[in-house]
């Protein structure tokens, strides 16, 4: 995995299980930090072709992290709306764990309840999710090319790629694992909805010439998210809002930049309704 990463979490990105590399410049208008090829989740910097692993709605999600063994776990909800994602989390912190509910609302304001995300990086929890779920959505596409309608019992995986990097991003963040890799695991068919996962690749570290680490991915991919719907008398009793946008700066952006802003909303707001609203009013 490259190692690049964001001065201020650095600490916590390496533990969160994925190296983060921010974007240089800020874009015209703000875009959701959501994967591509998921339904709810669009905006790659690099567009790869649809996968059938991005078609469901439900992921449940452990990754087990080099060199000391961490684990991260995410539950992800996706819905017909491509600007609404939840997200529970339960990650390894610099002290402790985080653990906490997040939701990403219209592509425009990130709230979160249980945890304070880190000032200036609130985008960060999304992302780290985001790029959990691409680089498992990548492995799945080696395990089971032809998708979850081709697991139909327990299927052995064995795939590897001596020249292709598995290269992920969202607007704000990339990972990279680089070639050549080798991926090792199972697939089983739950249920008529649910594909149970173990997956382990082996990649060069970049830290020493020949030294190989290993990642694990486990957990569920299940559902369909066509016609769900984020209710909007879902309660925000207990949740900080804040909406997405460029950064106002005036400053020369760098390498280490985050191509979103946030801005932290008075509220109070007593529903994803009420929420709505008021981007609507300032978008």
């Amino acid at each position: 995995m490259s190692p690049t990463m964001r001065p201020h979490s650095l600490i916590a990105a390496s533990l969160l299980c994925l190296s983060l590399a921010a974007m240089a410049q800020a874009p015209a208008t703000p875009k959701p930090a959501m994967p591509s090829n998921h339904p709810p989740i669009g905006g790659s910097a690099q567009p790869a072709a649809p996968s059938p692993w991005a078609e469901l709605a439900d992921y449940t999600i452990t990754t087990k992290v080099p060199p000391k063994g961490e684990t991260g776990t995410w539950k992800i909800r996706a819905f017909a709306d491509p600007g609404d994602v939840v997200v529970d989390l339960d990650t390894p912190a610099s002290k402790g764990r985080t653990k906490g509910n997040l939701m990403l609302v219209g592509g425009q304001a990130i709230a979160t309840k249980g945890f304070t995300p880190e000032k200036g990086y609130e985008v960060d929890p999304l992302d780290v999710a985001v790029l959990n779920l691409k680089v498992l959505t990548r492995l799945l596409d080696a395990a089971a090319p032809g998708g979850p309608a081709s697991v139909k019992g327990k299927v052995a995986v064995n795939a590897s790629d001596e020249k292709t990097p598995i290269y992920v991003s969202t607007p704000t963040a990339n990972a990279t694992f680089r070639a050549p890799w080798k991926l090792k695991g199972a697939l089983e068919r739950v249920d008529a909805s649910t594909i149970a996962f173990r997956l382990e690749i082996d990649v060069t570290s970049g830290d020493k010439p020949g030294e190989r680490v290993k990642w694990s991915y486990s957990g569920q991919a299940a559902g369909d998210p066509r016609g769900r719907v984020r209710e909007g008398s879902t309660s925000l009793a207990g949740w900080a809002v804040y909406s997405l946008s460029p950064p106002k700066s005036d400053k020369p952006q760098s390498h280490t930049s985050i191509r979103f802003g946030t801005t932290k909303l008075p509220g109070p707001f007593a529903t994803v309704k009420d929420l709505r609203a008021a981007l609507a009013k300032n978008p």
